[in-house]
């Protein structure tokens, strides 16, 4: 009896410490596999980006199970050659981010960063290295330096900026001090994680890891400041950029920073925020991609960052332990094949072994990360392309479906030909207001603005004495400038020459010369704010004055370079701005002199609310084809806001795309028709929509008086097929991306401007009533 019962607790004992451990396991497991499936998910959005790839996209795809393409590395590497600022022609730029993203990318892709197109970009950075620009160039330079070997000026800056690096750090809190302290300490966790052989930056990493956990880490497993109540709360960027740096440090940010059973593992509540999804910007979704990657490094054995690439054996465990797991995913999909015969399995299971065995011999015969992750991309090439054979035809693979913001992509492997999205499609959208008319393309010149602006010039000009452009009467050649010495010019009329431009007249702000020259988002910007901007920063090496009067008189303070600034509003003061401090004093708003590090956000218009009694619009509309047929509009009213789906037909194998509540439902009653009629008065606008120098898209089209701008770039939009989101309605409206363009965090200054007439309103384009013949143009800003 007393053996029975011994047995009896015994066995519940076991099962309970069992059911214990292998849940523990199994959570972990499922984490890890979470993180795998996320890391695939990012790659995919990314790879997406096509000939847009840059510099952190390269970055991302050399450290997935695939690698990268040659195709991919030369796109990444034109964007490089093209937006880092050195090496465009250009200055350093603020920060030196251009300069990190620009040397992480080149190493990635084997090329090298003292020898871009005969300039040496290390040497660049070193210089300003030497004398930072910000505290952000620190870590940023420390970081760039510190991915590979470059000589002596090179290691001797690396010493200069960790000591640097160390000495700022908060020795009572053991973070760093900033307007925001978790992305700064986060930044300089990193950059010391690829200097631990420096005097003194192991025992400076450690207290920082232990003082994140203390003071920034939070129960849901993200972090924030708490003293900071306008940059401390908690963020999806500074939850990656934490995460990033603590598996970058070592921690195994896959459980629990606290051992306390209420508290969230770091990289658990990352994937919680779903960075990788499409929707999302792509700075986010490249950087929690690396995240994840980091991540993962660590957990299979990694040491350090991944961004050191020369790091002596550090990739080595991890990158053994990622091709044996795809050799197993791989001989995995071999057997659950159903069409394989039993001999086609047993060779193709035995050519993966072989494979699994060379490349493990490769990889422990590496010396360097970079070596070792190339061998393991390349093993993981191989075994993609081992292949059985089927004892009948393969059954027919439904096409992939692809969800981008608004947009779902339909890829049909049967296509012959990747013809454009302007294929034969119909789509279903929802919209409260969304004029829609037939196309027509305007060819008169664009219109004179109505109201002069001041802009200053991005690149160099020409000024011509006559709208005629030729060599005998060119003036003056403005060269390129960094920004706070970029020349401002008072645009007076904006028109169309006899050679086919579109030009300025304008007057040289300085110089009080006047003159012509070509005009557009290619080599002018408005040279004032007039964004909802609420935190700046004072890039002028003389600083600025804070003054009581709206004017800019009766001087209160001066403010030196670097400082930062909490902005109330933007007031309109003539033919440019001023910014309103939260203190009730007045500043300028010239670009050249401050930069806009934090922007007001909207609310994303994603779930429209259900009103009891409201009107609301369902537009259903056919793009117009290379046949010529045009745009049709119905419709109808409801009480309720309608659900919208997408639809498609096709007679052909061309992908298609079908948009998706490109235009919520909002809970808005519309005040003119939707559809231009006989009854209703229409008026006639232009639009030219720019990004990367580029013309994306141009024409005219009618809406109904009294439409807003933002009405009109609907039904643009949906004229042309292109891909457009925003937030927010009314004096709310933003839009955050065209065509996979898409807007940046707050403070980045990445996204879309509007102008009319030349003009940039001091409106939102939802609150912007448009007269007839007004010109909108839309201008990407990086």
């Amino acid at each position: 009896m007393k053996r029975k019962q011994f047995l009896y607790w015994f066995s519940i004992v076991l099962g309970i410490f069992l059911i214990f451990f292998s849940g523990g396991n199994s959570s972990r497991a499922d984490t890890a596999s979470d993180v795998n499936s996320a890391i695939s998910t990012g790659l995919t959005e990314i790879a997406q980006q096509g000939s847009k790839i840059d510099a952190w996209d390269a970055t991302c795809l050399v450290f997935g199970d695939n690698g990268i393409t040659d195709l991919q590395a030369q796109y990444a590497y034109k964007s490089i050659l093209k937006n880092n600022d050195f090496l465009s022609g250009g200055s350093q730029g603020l920060n030196g981010i251009s300069d990190v993203s620009a040397v992480n990318g080149l190493v990635a892709i084997d090329k090298d960063p003292t020898n871009v197109n005969g300039k040496n970009l290390v040497a660049d950075i070193v210089k300003d290295a030497n004398n930072p620009a910000s505290d952000y160039s620190i870590v940023n330079d420390l970081q760039a330096l510190s991915t590979g070997s470059y000589g002596q000026a090179s290691e001797t800056a690396r010493t200069s900026l960790t000591k640097k690096l160390i000495g700022m750090q908060d020795q009572k809190t053991g973070l760093w001090n900033g307007f925001d302290k978790v992305d700064y300490t986060g930044r300089a966790i990193l950059a010391l994680s690829m200097n631990t052989n420096q005097p003194g930056a192991a025992d400076a990493l450690n207290t920082a890891v232990k003082a994140v956990s203390n003071h920034l880490y939070q129960e849901n497993g993200g972090f924030a400041d708490s003293s900071n109540t306008m940059f401390g709360a908690e963020n999806a960027y500074n939850d990656v950029t934490m995460t990033n740096a603590l598996a970058s440090a070592g921690v195994n940010v896959y459980v629990p920073l606290k051992e306390k059973t209420d508290y969230v593992a770091p990289v658990q509540r990352v994937l919680e925020q779903h960075p990788v999804s499409a929707g999302n910007s792509a700075m986010l979704i490249q950087q929690a991609t690396w995240t994840f990657e980091q991540a993962r490094f660590t957990r299979n054995g990694g040491k350090g960052s991944i961004f050191a690439f020369n790091q002596t054996d550090a990739a080595k465990p991890g990158e053994i332990v990622s091709i044996k797991a795809a050799a197993i995913t791989k001989k995995q999909s071999i057997i659950n094949d159903p069409q394989a015969t039993a001999a086609a399995k047993s060779d193709a299971l035995n050519l993966v072994d072989q494979i699994l065995a060379t490349y493990v011999s490769k990889l422990s015969a590496d010396s360097t990360s970079s070596a070792a992750i190339a061998d393991r991309a390349a093993g993981v090439t191989a075994f993609n392309h081992v292949t059985v054979s089927h004892a009948a035809p393969a059954t027919p693979v439904t096409p992939p479906t692809v969800t981008n913001n608004n947009v779902t992509v339909v890829n049909n492997p049967a296509s012959s030909s990747s013809a454009s999205s302007s294929s034969a499609a119909t789509s279903t959208s929802s919209s409260s207001s969304v004029p829609i008319s037939t196309p027509t393309v305007s060819g008169k010149p664009v219109k004179k603005a109505s109201h002069r602006s001041i802009v200053y010039a991005l690149t160099t000009v020409k000024l011509y004495r006559s709208s005629n452009f030729t060599k005998s009467n060119l003036t003056k050649t403005y060269k390129k400038r960094a920004r706070i010495n970029r020349p401002m010019f008072l645009v007076i009329s904006q028109q169309t020459n006899k050679q086919g431009h579109a030009i300025y007249r304008v007057k040289d702000m300085n110089l009080g010369k006047t003159g012509y020259t070509l005009s557009g988002s290619k080599y002018f910007a408005h040279a004032y704010y007039s964004a909802k901007v609420t935190r700046i920063k004072v890039i002028n090496p003389k600083g600025i004055n804070e003054y009581g009067k709206v004017n800019l008189t009766s001087k209160k303070r001066h403010v030196k370079k670097n400082a930062s600034l909490s902005v109330r509003k933007i007031v309109n003061y003539g033919l440019s701005n001023r910014m309103q401090l939260t203190n009730g004093r007045y500043i300028t708003a010239n670009k050249k002199l401050i930069l806009a590090t934090k922007i007001k956000k909207s609310s994303q218009n994603t779930r429209p609310s259900t009103p009891t009694a409201t009107t609301t619009g369902t537009s259903t509309s056919t793009p117009p084809t290379n046949s010529g047929s045009t745009a049709t509009t119905t419709t109808t009213t409801s009480s309720k806001p309608t659900a919208t789906t997408g639809t498609t037909t096709t007679t052909n194998n061309s992908p298609i795309i079908i948009h998706l509540g490109a235009t919520p439902t909002l809970p808005v009653a519309p005040t003119n028709p939707v559809t231009p009629s006989n009854d209703a008065k229409t008026i006639t606008t232009t639009i030219s929509i720019h990004a990367d120098g580029a013309t994306i898209a141009s024409g005219s089209i009618k809406v109904n008086s009294g439409a807003s701008a933002f009405d009109a770039l609907q039904a643009f939009a949906q004229q042309q097929g292109l891909a457009l989101t925003y937030k927010g309605s009314g004096a709310t409206t933003y839009v955050t991306g065209i065509n996979g363009y898409n807007a940046g965090p707050a403070g980045t200054m990445t996204g879309w401007l509007y102008s009319v007439n030349g003009t940039e309103p001091g409106s939102s384009m939802g609150a912007y009533t448009l007269k007839d013949g007004d010109s909108i143009s839309m201008t990407y800003n990086k």
